[in-house]
């Protein structure tokens, strides 16, 4: 990572929204043991939107902030009404957490109200950013595919906003809507984004890069196409949504071979960080598997969600958290000039620790709901809250480390 980019981390990541995406990965496992007494429909929502907007979403806003100007040299056109956006977006959540598991009504349209009106302001300034002028063809590329994401947002925040009123109403027409939804929500928005911005992250990360940026480019396409035809046929046409589903699952394959491709050929001694992007790509091809299955009628549709959120953009996220966070602790604590690598400062046993309690939490949720077994809920719910401990433990021992130790210099 240059030294441009460590300072602009510095500068654009903004250090609250970042904290309450950790309080809502608590809240989702804190849900999972919850479900495990006390199963219902309405935590069951509560969870899926806890990790995928409390979460994933509003940490990939905070970052957002950050990656737009980095990755495009573009400047922020309405910066103060982005960061005002992702701070609003919190108690947004917040509000339809409420609605679902306490079966609130007004809470559940007020928080979608809330989500709808933040993220369309938000997507407002980001796209006002990236239809500048970007100098370079990789730039203007990369403002287009976040341009595009930004837009399945919002489309999914219009279609939760019509769910959310729906749900609260009784109406049950609308609940045709819900596989759109999770197909642009989870599909469109969150896995096209991560599958993107990897191919820039995977390098410092791994220390390789793909070698078929021509598969890239049609597996990210794929992705991309399959998930909006699926999306578009699922409340119309069971054929469209099929073939949608199966384009989507083209794409993930591909992805999947590149990104293993790009694990195998690692260089960087980081085997914590391979084996958290090697399994996110797994948990990518079963939460594809699983749609595919979905979509022929098969009772699979949960479990897709699950090893989506939970298994490939859960795992994905906190691979980049224990390179890149660290680099941005660093960073803060020493200054752009130090080139202490992440390897250098972690704790391995934390670490490792973190990854497997992670995957017992996943692996946990995912077996739990196929057998339906309450046991299984419980010991995942409280291995996904371990982790999470180990995560937090190890970023205090980064900074203890940093903050005494003089700089290290890594040779790779």
């Amino acid at each position: 990572m240059g030294r441009r980019t460590q300072s602009a981390l510095r500068h654009w990541i903004p250090p609250l929204p970042l904290a309450a995406g950790l309080v809502f990965q608590i809240i989702g496992w804190a849900l999972v043991v919850l479900y495990g007494f006390s199963p219902s429909a309405g935590i069951a929502l509560a969870w899926v939107h806890a990790v995928a907007l409390g979460w994933l979403t509003l940490t990939a806003l905070s970052v957002l902030l950050f990656v737009i100007p980095a990755f495009t040299e573009l400047r922020w056109r309405g910066e103060r009404i982005a960061r005002a956006a992702v701070a609003v977006v919190p108690f947004g959540i917040l509000l339809l957490l409420m609605g679902f598991a306490a079966r609130i009504s007004a809470a559940l349209e007020a928080g979608a109200a809330v989500l709808f009106v933040a993220i369309a302001a938000y997507f407002a300034v980001a796209l006002r950013t990236l239809v500048q002028h970007a100098a370079e063809r990789t730039e203007a590329a990369i403002a287009r595919a976040l341009a595009i994401a930004l837009a399945m947002l919002t489309a999914t925040a219009i279609l939760g906003a019509s769910l959310a009123h729906g749900y609260a109403s009784g109406d049950s027409r609308i609940a045709g809507l819900a596989p759109s939804h999770a197909l642009l929500g989870i599909g469109a928005w969150l896995t096209v984004l991560i599958s993107g911005v990897s191919v820039q992250t995977f390098r410092p990360m791994l220390g390789a890069r793909s070698r078929w940026p021509l598969a890239h480019m049609i597996g990210g396409a794929s992705l991309f196409f399959g998930f909006v035809v699926g999306a578009a046929g699922a409340p119309l046409s069971a054929p469209v949504l099929r073939f949608g589903v199966v384009l989507a699952t083209v794409g993930a394959v591909i992805y999947a071979v590149d990104a293993l491709d790009v694990v195998r050929r690692a260089t960087t001694p980081h085997p914590p960080v391979r084996a958290f992007v090697a399994a996110a790509v797994g948990w990518l091809l079963i939460a594809a598997a699983c749609t595919v299955a979905a979509s022929w009628s098969a009772p699979l549709g949960g479990l897709a969600v699950v090893a989506a959120l939970a298994g490939w953009v859960g795992g994905m996220v906190n691979a980049h958290l224990h390179h890149l966070g660290v680099r941005v602790v660093i960073t803060l604590i020493r200054g752009d000039d130090d080139e202490t690598r992440p390897w250098d400062v972690l704790n391995p046993r934390l670490t490792w620790a973190a990854f497997a309690l992670g995957q017992t939490a996943v692996w946990g949720t995912f077996l739990g709901l196929s057998a339906n077994v309450p046991a299984l809920f419980l010991a995942a719910g409280g291995a996904g809250l371990a982790s999470l401990a180990c995560i937090v433990a190890n970023v205090i021992t980064v900074r203890r480390t940093v903050r005494r130790a003089d700089p290290v210099v890594s040779l790779v």
